[in-house]
């Protein structure tokens, strides 16, 4: 075995690792849909009762699926055959595999999998308010407990903090690119999603995000 053979190998290790890290986050996110929609005798809005929400998930879902496809392959197929697929353009890493890219790429697969495990903790505070998408006419009960005490939007705040290490961990064209539009649409849903909270809740809501920040907890006094 060569040395670049070996190298490929080992680059391919911390891709490995986003790839079972989000391939654990949503497929947990499947097994809830269906364990809450047993529950509460409805869908959690995997597709949104709205408009807006609707045409967002014609795209995000889409993206989702290509960063778990790519995690795979570039934790799998060799770069030869990824460019007999004509992948190679995509998968380019845009990083050298040198040793600060080692020591990056080290410390976001630890940040990867504690960020995986912390969203387990979100989801069960979030009990049976939580949901996927919007559905005007339901009104959730505001969760404030455990992380939200600090965070409006701990999971959110979470998975894009996921989709920045995933890409540390495989920096290719394509991982920047999907991650991108996933944080993007995030920030868009996150925004959406206040608005809603804050037609179901009016005072109650607007108190608390005077008090507490959208993705990072409001500096003391802020």
């Amino acid at each position: 075995m060569g040395y670049n053979t070996t190298m490929d190998h080992l680059e391919r290790i911390p891709a490995a690792l986003a790839a079972a890290s989000l391939s654990i986050y949503w497929g947990a996110v499947v097994v809830k849909l269906f364990r809450l929609a047993r529950k509460i005798g409805k869908d959690p809005n995997a597709l949104p009762r709205e408009r807006a929400g609707q045409i967002m998930r014609v795209l995000w879902y889409p993206v989702v699926l290509i960063m778990l496809v790519q995690a795979w392959i570039g934790a799998f197929v060799p770069a030869e055959k990824a460019n007999a697929w004509r992948l190679g353009p995509a998968l380019q890493r845009l990083v050298p595999s040198d040793g600060l890219w080692w020591a990056a790429a080290s410390l976001a697969s630890l940040l990867c999998i504690v960020g995986t495990v912390f969203t387990f903790v979100c989801w069960r505070r979030m009990g049976r308010s939580w949901r996927i998408g919007i559905d005007p006419a339901e009104k959730l009960e505001l969760v404030s407990i455990g992380p939200y005490r600090w965070v409006r939007h701990p999971i959110y705040a979470t998975r894009m903090g996921i989709d920045v290490c995933a890409w540390v961990m495989l920096p290719t064209v394509l991982m920047g690119v999907t991650a991108g539009i996933d944080i993007l649409l995030m920030q868009i849903e996150a925004r959406r999603e206040e608005t809603y909270m804050l037609a179901t809740h009016g005072a109650g809501y607007e108190n608390y995000m005077a008090r507490v920040g959208r993705f990072l907890p409001r500096p003391p006094g802020g």
